[in-house]
């Protein structure tokens, strides 16, 4: 988006429908008068002479005629989310008010925001950096707590004082080299090398230790894909309903009754899996199932994890067989189902799972369905309580500028044990900063910046 910075935009904040409270948000500098043109408080007094972050009781009123009962409050720049003169007029929940008092600031002279406009506003004017920006879109998003608890430490800026604290050193190196270009018979560089070999590894260790965690952030913050898989009738849609704890597939003594890929989510352990349960995989000249079949093998493709589910009440079959040899035993846990049929034995064809981390459940009475759920997070986080307080990176963007900076340091490191001239090894040292500087969005391209923005709500 083009940001105009002089505009005052205006949107909805909350969701169109029946509820009980509505609120319209406007910010910039005509925010204030245009709403005083709109708002008759109660007492007499208007909206730019009130004290800031004060909420005045009064009416909206169009030709004299009254709209709405509302509260209404300025929030006076800096001290405002945007860092400009925001107010929010808060109405009740219904969607022909909030359109009228909508249409209402717009005629008076505000622009319709853009989705992530007021976000976006917020970090030029720098009020947050870009890891803050996009945790404020997650925790919009989120639908775990885990997710939620990640999101706000995002937000209260752990990465980006983590990634600010390897910039300093980088820097404080930088200047060293700087120094020894501009005074070369100095030789700077070889007089400060342990100094400076000692930063670079430490900068080195702490984005290593920042890209290790980087898939626990991402899981973490979208949730885990888990495909349900397995040959027809071993219990895959009875799983689903029981990690659901409702009956969301149907379930059925017939084969093939899932022909298609049916896709959910539940929390468990404050994680959200995203659970797709699949065709059963066999051998099949149907065309519809061979279809789902297909369907199937890609969601396998796509998902983080799979739940590999097998009949433990009878023998493996050809096809039971096929599947433990297509899928990754590193991204796959087996379920040994039907255990209530067992009675407490396991299945003579168990020594097979050896290369598989495995749990026995039975779908039908949910005996065994806690340990596999915590097993599902066990393996998601590499430990039941994640030191969530540390910084985490959680999306793709952050952990390839985190790579590149990552990938400039071992060059620097090199140009140092080579001899290499300064220059090079300055190169070396800017290319870091601004790899830094990106994950921040201190050097972030304009179209990258519109590419996530736009993927917050409007009002947002």
């Amino acid at each position: 988006m083009a940001l105009r910075s002089e505009d005052t935009i205006v949107a909805i904040a909350t969701p169109l429908g029946v509820g009980g409270v509505g609120i319209i948000r406007l910010s910039g500098k005509e925010a204030l008068p245009l709403v005083d043109g709109i708002f008759r408080p109660a007492g007499g007094s208007s909206l730019a002479q009130a004290e800031s972050h004060h909420l005045l009781y009064g009416w909206i009123e169009r030709d004299g005629r009254p709209v709405d009962e509302v509260l209404a409050v300025a929030m006076r720049a800096p001290r405002s989310y945007t860092r400009e003169d925001v107010v929010e007029v808060h109405c009740h929940g219904g969607t022909m008010v909030l359109r009228t008092v909508l249409e209402m600031a717009i005629h008076g002279g505000a622009r319709l925001a853009e989705p992530g406009e007021f976000t976006l506003r917020a970090f030029l004017n720098g009020r947050i950096d870009l890891t803050q920006a996009e945790a404020v879109g997650d925790i919009v998003r989120t639908r775990s707590s885990l997710g939620l608890q990640v999101s706000a430490n995002q937000l209260r800026g752990r990465l980006y004082e983590e990634i600010g604290a390897l910039r300093e050193q980088v820097a404080h190196v930088a200047a060293r080299v700087a120094a020894g270009i501009d005074f070369p018979e100095e030789d700077v560089v070889f007089a400060h090398r342990e100094e400076i070999v000692s930063k670079l590894e430490s900068v080195r260790t702490r984005l290593a230790t920042l890209l290790s965690r980087a898939a626990q952030g991402r899981i973490v913050r979208e949730g885990l894909a888990v495909a349900i898989v397995g040959r027809p009738n071993v219990g895959k849609s009875s799983l689903l309903n029981a990690l659901l704890r409702e009956n969301r597939a149907i379930v059925t003594e017939i084969p093939g009754t899932t022909r298609d890929t049916v896709e959910e989510a539940a929390e468990i352990g404050g994680l959200m899996l995203r659970l797709v349960d699949t065709a059963g995989i066999h051998r099949t000249e149907d065309v519809v199932e061979r279809a789902g079949i297909d369907r199937a093998r890609g969601a396998i493709e796509r998902a983080d994890l799979a739940l590999l589910v097998l009949d433990g009440a009878e023998r493996l079959t050809p096809d039971d067989e096929a599947l433990l040899g297509e899928v990754d035993p590193a991204a796959t846990l087996v379920v040994v189902n039907k255990q209530d049929r067992l009675h407490g034995a396991q299945p003579e064809w168990i020594g097979k799972l050896a290369d598989f981390a495995w749990v026995a459940l039975s779908a039908l009475t949910g005996a065994g369905l806690q340990e596999m759920e915590a097993r599902i997070c066990q393996w998601a986080l590499s430990d039941d309580r994640p030191a969530l307080e540390d910084a985490l990176i959680t999306n793709l963007r952050q952990e390839q500028a985190a790579r590149n900076a990552l990938q400039a340091v071992e060059g620097a490191l090199q140009a140092i044990c080579r001899g290499l001239g300064d220059e090079l090894l300055a190169v070396d040292l800017q290319r870091v900063l601004f790899d830094l500087g990106d994950i921040v969005g201190e050097t972030t391209a304009d179209d990258l910046l519109n590419r996530i923005f736009a993927e917050f709500c409007i009002g947002k």
